[in-house]
């Protein structure tokens, strides 16, 4: 039926930039906005009906206004520093920041070393015994957590990284305006940083470690490892982290697509030659480790089965056995004998500092091994057109290849072709996949 153009249109119920909406068929009325962010219309439902589609019952006309009110109120001010718990800021950036980085444990490492430090103030009384608070952090504190860690024979660089915790957990709190400030927390002191360990091992000890890797078929892992990283300059977490999808076209893509850049970058590098054949067929993640079973209750033996490696802790207890084993076959500079244990004095980053040297030594332009290492950001255009040129990092492929080379002359453990087939699958039902 034609509107009488006598009677004027009836107007919307509408304050500001919310007004009502009658939705007949569920006999409900709505409060609707333009949601500019989105380019759309939005409406929420109030739980109120009755009335018309031009006559909406004073429940509705109320809540309309409240809405108004309070969505132009302005935000509460974040909580005073004096009513929020430092563990609880701990807790929520372990859990909503660190939680996505590549190597958390070490970052809840120094979050429980802050914990204990807060315990101990609260059981000496310098703090409230509801625990430690953001307003309670000041240089006296700081100064006191320095010395609890010096007491328990930790270096300044270990110290450092505890207070940049310290530090990402209240940028993480202040960024979502769950305190209004951040409070100052000094550096530690140049003095007590020894210098930068640049340990660099000598192509004798790789050979010994390489050795010491093959010798045992739960170290094979430490020797791929060891190949990778000296003819990669990769970091060990992206190392371990490598999966079969990220060879392709002669490059290992250490960065997995999809992922954004981080501080500690990931490149893509040319497969080395020695490399290549131990990467043939290789299928989910490579690094992969045997993990003996117990023999059964009748005394049948149990099949090793295969495990991925799930951290850098792995990868580094096995390395530190491998080191352990080639020192006591009196290869100098790769452990010592405290009192009746061994302790390992090379870790797996050992091999990055050493092929880093390497390629130094060898020549090779700086430009390609910081390339290599990650250390060099690039723009869009060398990001991603870059790798494809058939001269991309030649000198530092030609410099790592010379390196094995070399290292024929004191093992063969590197070499694919000396060591037996190039895939071993197990079958399934002795495969476990880690929880």
């Amino acid at each position: 039926m034609p509107q009488n153009p006598s009677r004027p249109a009836a107007k919307r119920v509408q304050i500001g930039d919310y007004w009502l909406e009658y939705r007949a068929e569920r006999d409900d009325w709505c409060l609707a906005w333009y949601d500019r962010s989105a380019s759309a219309r939005r409406r929420r439902s109030l739980g109120i009906a009755g009335g018309s589609k031009n006559d909406p019952p004073e429940a509705a006309r109320q809540a309309l206004a409240k809405h108004y009110l309070e969505a132009g109120r302005p935000a509460e001010p974040a909580a005073p520093a004096s009513a929020i718990g430092i563990g609880e800021l701990l807790t929520a950036w372990l859990k909503e920041h660190v939680s996505r980085k590549a190597a958390p444990e070490r970052y809840a490492q120094s979050v429980r070393h802050l914990i204990r430090f807060f315990a101990a103030e609260r059981t000496a009384g310098r703090i409230r015994t509801s625990g430690a608070m953001v307003s309670d952090i000041n240089r006296a504190l700081i100064d006191r957590f320095i010395t609890y860690r010096k007491a328990e024979g930790v270096g300044g660089h270990t110290i450092s990284r505890d207070l940049a915790a310290l530090r990402g957990a209240l940028r993480h709190a202040w960024r979502h305006e769950r305190i209004a400030a951040i409070p100052f927390i000094r550096e530690v002191d140049p003095a007590d940083k020894a210098p930068p360990r640049e340990k660099v091992l000598t192509i004798v000890q790789v050979a010994a470690l390489l050795d010491a890797a093959a010798a045992r078929p739960d170290r094979h892992h430490v020797r791929l490892h060891i190949i990778i990283q000296l003819s990669t300059c990769a970091r060990t977490n992206a190392v371990l982290a490598l999966q079969a999808d990220q060879i392709k076209d002669g490059l290992i893509h250490f960065l997995p697509d999809g992922e954004a850049q981080t501080s500690k970058r990931r490149a893509t590098v040319p497969i080395a030659p020695t490399l290549k054949p131990w990467l043939e067929n290789a299928e989910g993640q490579i690094i992969q480790y045997q993990a003996p079973r117990k023999p059964g209750p009748d005394g049948t033996p149990a099949l090793p089965f295969t495990r991925t490696t799930s951290g850098s802790g792995a990868i580094r207890r096995a390395f530190a056995a491998c080191c352990i084993a080639a020192a006591k076959a009196g290869t100098e500079g790769l452990a010592i004998k405290e009192g009746e244990r061994w302790r390992a004095l090379a870790t797996p980053n050992t091999l990055r500092h050493t092929v880093i040297t390497e390629l130094h030594r060898r020549g090779v332009p700086e430009a390609q091994i910081e390339t290599a290492a990650g250390h060099r950001g690039e723009g869009t255009n060398k990001r991603n057109y870059r790798h494809l040129r058939p001269d991309y990092l030649a000198e530092l492929i030609e410099a790592i290849e010379a390196y094995w080379q070399d290292m024929t002359k004191h093992t063969t453990a590197h070499q694919r072709s000396q060591h037996g087939p190039k895939v071993i699958k197990f079958p399934k039902k002795h495969r476990q996949t880690p929880t």
